[in-house]
């Protein structure tokens, strides 16, 4: 979703002054930190259940905004698990972890657990299993994507679920056991040109899922990098939000960046397509000032992994970081 791509500058500012106090080779060890809760009930519910209940629908919701936007205040002890498998590492998914059911722990879904902090993939590390209480949290979808959070008023005047206070954690929200680089759910699902081309897939109980897409960037076709130079060449703009299109020489071949600040929309970040062999177009959103901005766009077919949601018609995928591009880059 676009409203997750806010500008990051002051998130790398943040991120470097709280690596900066640790050697390289030391580990945060979160369960030392006075953060999170040591018990918040017994677990009682799962997330397909809490989707079905509070996403499904904005019948009964406690406000909503238009056929995309509700939310609910949980009134009521409800307890679920899930496990880490998307964060903040790179920058990319701001103020976002994603969980998802614990293997046969009941039917495999993912939501978004927004929390306002500029660095949350320390307290959050993949494989880690999460026990959430939603009591006096708000549940419901933005953008029709299921999170978890409270409201707030955007710069627009509007009312949306967004980030639940860091604070909260301590009522709300408790470690369970190690994180598990190795853990089971952190295998993506890989989706093939049936899987996105079926509309009836577009439910929230497919966004936010942690997926796998294979195809070609076509801002990176030969057509549309010609099109780049001969524009900048003669001084117009490209067709990318009307903006100057910066493109580098690379051995005598032009290659564009992920996403160069000079593009940005209104949600800071930067759309790409990707096109797989069966010609399905899957958006590539990444936003502006992380690692992943300004590398180049490959000009080769690559799998790209990350947190799968829908926008309108469109499906789309935002990267965790740099290692969910298969192969990996090497510039």
């Amino acid at each position: 979703m676009k409203k997750y791509l806010l500008s990051l500058f002051i998130y790398g500012i943040a991120a470097i002054g709280f690596t900066a106090c640790m050697d390289d080779h030391d580990e945060v060890n979160t369960y030392d930190l006075d953060v999170f809760s040591t018990n918040v009930g017994t677990v009682n519910t799962t997330i397909a259940d809490v989707k079905a209940r509070f996403c499904a629908s904005k019948a009964g919701a406690d406000f909503t905004r238009g056929s995309s936007n509700w939310s609910t205040k949980v009134t009521e002890d409800l307890v679920f698990d899930g496990i880490v498998v998307a964060n903040d590492v790179s920058g990319n998914l701001y103020q976002n972890v994603m969980l998802r059911t614990p293997q046969g722990e009941g039917e495999d879904q993912c939501i978004i657990l927004r929390v306002k902090n500029t660095c949350l993939y320390p307290y959050f590390p993949l494989g880690q299993r999460v026990r959430v209480n939603l009591k006096d949290l708000y549940v419901g979808v933005y953008s029709l994507t299921p999170e978890i959070g409270q409201p707030y008023y955007s710069s627009y005047g509007n009312l949306n679920l967004g980030p639940m206070l860091f604070s909260l954690l301590k009522t709300n929200v408790q470690l369970v056991g190690k994180p598990n680089a190795n853990a089971p759910e952190l295998i993506a699902k890989v989706l093939d040109d049936a899987w996105l081309k079926a509309s009836g897939n577009r439910t929230y109980k497919n966004s936010p899922l942690l997926a796998s897409v294979t195809g070609t960037i076509d801002e990176m076709s030969e057509a549309n990098r010609g099109t780049a130079l001969q524009n900048l060449e003669v001084d117009k703009e490209d067709d990318v939000y009307g903006k100057y299109e910066p493109l580098v020489n690379v051995g005598g071949r032009f290659f564009k960046y992920f996403a160069p600040d000079v593009l940005h929309d209104d949600g800071f970040g930067v759309d790409r397509t990707i096109v797989t062999n069966g010609g399905q177009k899957v958006t590539l959103r990444t936003s502006v000032e992380n690692e992943i901005a300004y590398q180049l766009l490959p000009d080769d077919s690559r799998t790209y992994t990350g947190m799968l949601t829908y926008y309108g018609n469109d499906w789309q995928v935002q990267l965790r970081d740099l290692n969910d591009i298969y192969p990996k880059l090497n510039n």
